[in-house]
C-alpha cells in the first residue's frame, strides 16, 4: 500500500490527462461490445474485481449485503442489541458463506448524512483537485476541512472543456464516527466508506469517505503478481536484448577475422602476381631482344655470300648499339658497298676513312662501317599463365638451344677471323 500511496498522485495526474481525451469514450464503447459478445461465466469473471460486502445500519440492525456485477443480494442481519461476542460470531458466520478472503468491505451511509454539492472549478484543477476543495472547503460549506471527511466525483467537463464539473460529498468527523460505532466496536476492517445512490436502490455511489489512515491494509496479491511479472519480462527482454547484442558482436567479430584472413590471402595472391608478372616481363624481354637482334652466324653468313672471293676480313666487329665494323683487305673495294646494299641483315653501309692501298700485298686497306637492320619484335615469348598453360612452357626450348647457338656463332666468328 505504501507504494500506491506514492504512486496515487503520479496516477491522477495521467488520469486526468487520460480523460481529457476521446480515447476513454471510445474505450468504454468498445470494451462494451466485446464484454457482450462474451459468454456469461465470461463477464461473471471479469466482473468478480467490482464485487464488494456493504454494511449498513437500520435502527438498531447491522445489514450485510454482497454487491456483484448483477445487483446487491443480502446476506443477513445482526442485531446491535445483542452481545458483542455474539455481533463477532455471527458476522464471521456471514463472512464465511463467502469463499473470498480479499473481498473488500464497505460501510455505507444514507444520502440525507451527507452533504452533497455540485461545482464547477477549472480544469487546470484536475491534478490536484483534493487540495483544492480542501483549500474550498470553507467557502462551499459551513465547515472547514479539518472538520470533515469529504470524497468528489468527476461528473465531467463543459463543452469548451475549460470547466470541471464535481460532485462534492462532505460528511462531518463527529457525526462520521457516530455512524461507524457499531462497526468499529466488532473490530471489521473497511476499505472504505460509501454513500447510496438513493436510499432504495442499494447501489453505491462509489466514493470513499473514510481516509487512508483509517483503511484496511490488504496484501494485493494481484498487485504483487503483476509487478512481479512485469519485472520478470522487463529482466527477459533486457536478457533477450543483451544476448542479440552479444550475438551480433560474436557474429562481427566472426566477419572482420573472415575479411582479414581474405584481406592477408588476396595480399599474399597480389603479390605471387605480381612476382610472376615480373618474371614473364623479364624473361619475354630477353626473349624479345635476342629475336629482334640478327644472329651472328647470319651475318657471317650474309657476308661470306656478298664479299668476293678476293677480299677477306681482317677484323669483324659488333657493337651493343647494332654497329658493323669491317676492316679487312682487298680488290676493287669499291663495289662493296653497292654488293652490301643488298644484303637483308645490313643497312647504310659506307666507308670509313679513305682506302689505302698496300704495296706488299698488291689489295687495297679498307675500313668499312654499317648498321644490322632490327627485325621485327615477336609477340611475347613466353605468355602469362592461365589455367590450361603453365608459366613459361615456350621460353623452356629457347633457352635450352640458346648456349648451342651462341657457341657455335662464336666457332664462325673465330673462323673469319
Amino acid at each position: 500500500m505504501a507504494i500506491l500511496d506514492v504512486l496515487e498522485p503520479q496516477l491522477v495526474r495521467l488520469r486526468a490527462r487520460y480523460a481529457k481525451t476521446p480515447l476513454p469514450r471510445f474505450f468504454a464503447w468498445w470494451a462494451g461490445e466485446l464484454v457482450s459478445l462474451l459468454p456469461a461465466k465470461w463477464r461473471a469473471a471479469l466482473a468478480e474485481g467490482r464485487e464488494a460486502l456493504l454494511l449498513h445500519t437500520d435502527g438498531d440492525q447491522l445489514i450485510v449485503r454482497r454487491e456483484t456485477a448483477t445487483g446487491v443480494a443480502d446476506l443477513g442481519t445482526i442485531s446491535l442489541q445483542s452481545e458483542p461476542e455474539t455481533q463477532r460470531a455471527e458476522f464471521a458466520r456471514l463472512r464465511q458463506t463467502i469463499d473470498e478472503p480479499q473481498l473488500r468491505q464497505f460501510y455505507c451511509v444514507s444520502p440525507k448524512r451527507v452533504l452533497r454539492r455540485s461545482m464547477s472549478l477549472p480544469a487546470a484543477t484536475e491534478g490536484n483537485l483534493r487540495q483544492v476543495l480542501s483549500f474550498e472547503m470553507d467557502r462551499q460549506t459551513p465547515f472547514k476541512a479539518d472538520q470533515v471527511y469529504f470524497d468528489f466525483r468527476e461528473l465531467g467537463r463543459d463543452a469548451a472543456g475549460r470547466q470541471l464539473h464535481v460532485d462534492l460529498l462532505v460528511m462531518p468527523r463527529s457525526q462520521f464516527d457516530q455512524d461507524l460505532a457499531p462497526v468499529t466496536q466488532l473490530g471489521i476492517a473497511l476499505d472504505g466508506v460509501d454513500c447510496w445512490q438513493d436510499a432504495d436502490d442499494g447501489r453505491r455511489l462509489g466514493v470513499n469517505l473514510l481516509p487512508n489512515e483509517r483503511r484496511a491494509r490488504r496484501r494485493n496479491t494481484r498487485l504483487l503478481l503483476n509487478l512481479g511479472l512485469a519485472s520478470v519480462a522487463v529482466i527477459m527482454a533486457l536478457a533477450v536484448m543483451a544476448r542479440t547484442v552479444s550475438n551480433r558482436e560474436d557474429a562481427v567479430n566472426a566477419m572482420t577475422e573472415e575479411v582479414a584472413k581474405a584481406q592477408n590471402d588476396a595480399k599474399q595472391v597480389a603479390a605471387l602476381r605480381k612476382t610472376l608478372e615480373e618474371t614473364i616481363d623479364s624473361a619475354n624481354f630477353l626473349a624479345q631482344k635476342k629475336a629482334s637482334v640478327v644472329p651472328t652466324i647470319e651475318l657471317l653468313d650474309d657476308l661470306t655470300k656478298r664479299l668476293p672471293d678476293n677480299t677477306y676480313l681482317e677484323r669483324l666487329n659488333i657493337t651493343e648499339d647494332g654497329r658493323v665494323e669491317l676492316q679487312g683487305l682487298g680488290e676493287n673495294v669499291e663495289s662493296l658497298i653497292a654488293e652490301l646494299q643488298k644484303s637483308n641483315v645490313l643497312a647504310e653501309p659506307a666507308f670509313q676513312g679513305v682506302i689505302q692501298p698496300d704495296p706488299r700485298l698488291k689489295k687495297d686497306r679498307f675500313n668499312l662501317v654499317a648498321q644490322l637492320k632490327r627485325k621485327e619484335a615477336p609477340k611475347d615469348a613466353v605468355s602469362k599463365p592461365d589455367a590450361e598453360k603453365p608459366a613459361g612452357g615456350d621460353t623452356g626450348g629457347k633457352d635450352t638451344k640458346a648456349p648451342d647457338e651462341a657457341k657455335q656463332e662464336g666457332m664462325n666468328a673465330s673462323a673469319a677471323g
